[in-house]
């Protein structure tokens, strides 16, 4: 699958969401983190896809295992 990140800009709002296609797991982070600190995106703000929500819960899972 090709990879994309998308830049969503809501004219009404002013909002500014960065999506990222085709990455596996949490590898969208690196790819979108130099568009959503120069679009200043907040990192609270952020939604993941499924595919990264489940990476992100079983690194969570194996860091609470190693402290």
């Amino acid at each position: 699958m090709e990879r994309s990140i998308l830049i969503h800009f809501d004219k009404l709002t002013g909002e500014v969401r960065v999506e990222a296609e085709g990455f596996e797991g949490l590898s969208c982070l690196e790819a979108t983190q130099p568009f959503e600190e120069v679009l200043g995106v907040v990192e609270g703000d952020r939604t993941f896809k499924p595919e990264a929500q489940q990476q992100r819960m079983t690194a969570n899972h194996q860091t609470r295992l190693r402290q």
